[in-house]
């Protein structure tokens, strides 16, 4: 059940936002066995004069199952990097910064069972 939070200091359409966030599910899904409707996407748009960088962030936090690994990670962010700079600017693509956070199986909870009692969920 990956979360992904993605931040931006501009005004995105709301067609732009629907792509963006099913482009991102789209890299977790091509990557992993993760289905897409476990994949939450939440997109934050910042106004200029409350952050000091201006480049996209991407967070995710996904539990440490077997097939998110380091090698996996790689094309997502290259992918998420390319379509942050085509949305957001070319001008950004060197600063965008993109972090996962790998979270133990007994650290997540869904549906009132831990990710570790029932990894299938």
């Amino acid at each position: 059940m990956p979360i992904i939070h993605v931040t931006v200091t501009k005004k995105l359409p709301a067609d732009v936002k629907a792509e963006l966030m099913e482009y991102f599910a789209e890299q977790i899904c091509a990557n992993t066995s993760t289905l897409s409707k476990n994949i939450y996407v939440y997109i934050h748009e910042m106004d200029k004069e409350n952050v000091r960088k201006l480049a996209p962030t991407v967070l995710i936090d996904w539990t440490m199952m077997p097939d998110r690994t380091d090698a996996v990670k790689r094309p997502i962010m290259a992918a998420m990097t390319d379509k942050l700079a085509q949305v957001c600017g070319e001008e950004y693509r060197q600063e965008i910064v993109i972090i996962f956070n790998d979270i133990p199986l007994a650290g997540a909870m869904l549906g009132g069972e831990t990710r570790s009692e029932n990894p299938s969920k």
